[in-house]
């Protein structure tokens, strides 16, 4: 229920980054159309799934499994195709780097003295390669912008402390495994945000974006997983 009340809640906020910079622009003729290329760092916070296979594969509890995370993206992105001067059509993509932990602290009685250990830290990491088609709209001091495709994203997660078990290559057709055995998984991400240039290079931008992971099967490191849905809000600086 939370994290439908953060989705709806983000989307709000995508639908007026959206639209906030049309609204702040000059006529038409008055405004130099978009650039012929943007480059991105940005900060990100990133949602991890919480499933019952991960915490069996872990032998921790669902509530121990880290579910939030932070990390940074960074992309490039041209500009070659225009229509009219407020519309233009973009290829690009993006690298993801993500980590968080969560350790599960011990429920005391109020009149115990004794003191009682943490519970295991869980860590869990993401990475991924995003390429991406976008249609961008607004001029060259600030535009907002759709935007997907289809790369891959490896998610792994483990217990603080613990030797994780001797790695075996995944078998599925389509999903190389990584050097420590987790696999890479197919992914579609879709999303939009904006950008306002402050300065003529320099712009904040802003990015809601989804990353739905096709199901993966199970490795000795890596449980398997149904399909999930991530969901990644960022912010930083874009430069042109």
């Amino acid at each position: 229920m939370g994290l439908s009340i953060f989705r709806c809640c983000a989307l709000s906020a995508l639908l007026f980054v959206i639209a906030l910079p049309a609204a702040a622009q000059d006529p038409d003729h008055d405004r130099p159309p978009i650039g012929r290329f943007a480059l991105d760092a940005r900060g990100v916070y990133m949602t991890y799934p919480g499933d019952e296979a991960l915490s069996t594969f872990l032998d921790v509890t669902r509530e121990n499994l880290a579910t939030r995370g932070l990390g940074v993206a960074v992309g490039a992105h041209v500009y070659p195709f225009r229509f009219g001067r407020r519309i233009a059509l973009g290829f690009g993509g993006e690298l993801l780097f993500s980590r968080g932990s969560k350790t599960l602290k011990p429920e005391t009685e109020d009149d115990e003295e004794e003191e009682i250990p943490d519970g295991p830290t869980v860590k869990a990491r993401v990475s991924g390669v995003s390429p991406q088609v976008s249609l961008n709209f607004g001029g060259r001091d600030g535009w907002s912008y759709l935007s997907g495709g289809i790369g891959w994203t490896k998610f792994s997660t483990e217990v603080q402390g613990e030797t994780p078990a001797t790695p075996t290559p995944p078998t599925t057709p389509g999903s190389p495994g990584s050097s420590d055995g987790t696999p890479r998984t197919g992914t579609i991400n879709y999303g939009g945000g904006a950008r306002w240039f402050m300065k003529r290079h320099l712009a904040f931008t802003l990015d809601l974006r989804f990353y739905a992971i096709k199901p993966r099967e199970a490795t000795t490191r890596a449980p398997a997983l149904p399909r999930t849905r991530l969901l990644l809000l960022s912010g930083g600086v874009s430069f042109k």
